[in-house]
């Protein structure tokens, strides 16, 4: 696969509060599924995890400190997918009830309060809401904000499609411009998905939040993936003098 714009690829860290894909609602209410239980509040949460199909969880929680559990759950805990943090379940409906919207805080509350309960501390339930409210309302003001930046870590973000052709032509090498006017087809583009496609994706705020995300969740459905693919096939067309579909694009609104 050709290898471009390695030297603009920067590490960058990813909000996942962009999912436009709507999530599936229909287990909202089941006590089961797929087989497993899902708990329908902090202390069914507690009684789950003292099982032993969540024994490392208990092990690991009782030899840490409290202050090194987002350094060791890094990633998803065990019963992140079990009980259905990545879709809707009853869980997560109870904590968007409590004004926990996010699944992430959704985890950290559960370990932290289990954590203390372990060690025989009050779990203090109420305050771990009120923090991670106070996060979330400051993040989702920070997001908002974003919306309206014409730059973000010193990059300029694209108002519309259009300018994102005129964007790369300037970030591109002739070269790089050469090979993808070169591919057969747009769906050839598809190979650039984890180089140019990533600092699309990245850059351009399709993650985190920025006025060219809001441009593309305006006229199309899907998550940044998708929103990055359909740059790169536009951009294949605009090399190729193919304006019709870009166009028809920029002016669509859902």
């Amino acid at each position: 696969m050709r290898q471009i714009l390695l030297c603009f690829i920067v590490f960058i860290s990813i909000d996942l509060r962009a999912q436009w894909v709507p999530v599936d609602t229909s287990h909202i209410h089941d006590s089961v599924i797929n087989g497993i239980y899902i708990p329908k509040d902090i202390e069914d949460c507690f009684n789950e995890l003292s099982k032993p199909d969540y024994g490392e969880i208990k092990s690991l929680l009782l030899i840490i400190s409290e202050d090194s559990i987002e350094s060791q759950f890094k990633g998803t805990a065990d019963f992140w997918h079990n009980w259905y943090f990545h879709e809707t379940s009853r869980l997560t409906k109870y904590f968007n009830d409590l004004g926990i919207m996010y699944a992430k805080n959704m985890q950290d509350i559960i370990l932290h309060t289990y954590y203390r309960r372990l060690h025989e501390s009050p779990i203090r339930f109420k305050e771990e809401l009120a923090k991670y409210k106070d996060i979330e309302a400051r993040e989702e003001k920070e997001y908002q904000n974003k919306f309206q930046l014409d730059s973000i870590n010193g990059v300029y973000i694209p108002k519309n499609i259009k300018e994102c052709f005129l964007q790369l032509d300037k970030l591109l090498t002739k070269e790089d411009i050469k090979q993808i006017k070169s591919l057969k087809s747009k769906s050839e583009t598809l190979e650039y998905h984890h180089s140019l496609g990533m600092w699309i994706r990245n850059n351009w705020g399709l993650w985190g939040g920025s006025r060219f995300q809001l441009y593309m969740h305006d006229r199309m459905n899907d998550e940044p993936d998708g929103m990055s693919a359909k740059v790169l096939e536009f951009y294949w067309e605009w090399l190729n003098g193919i304006n019709e579909n870009w166009d028809k694009f920029d002016k669509k609104i859902k």
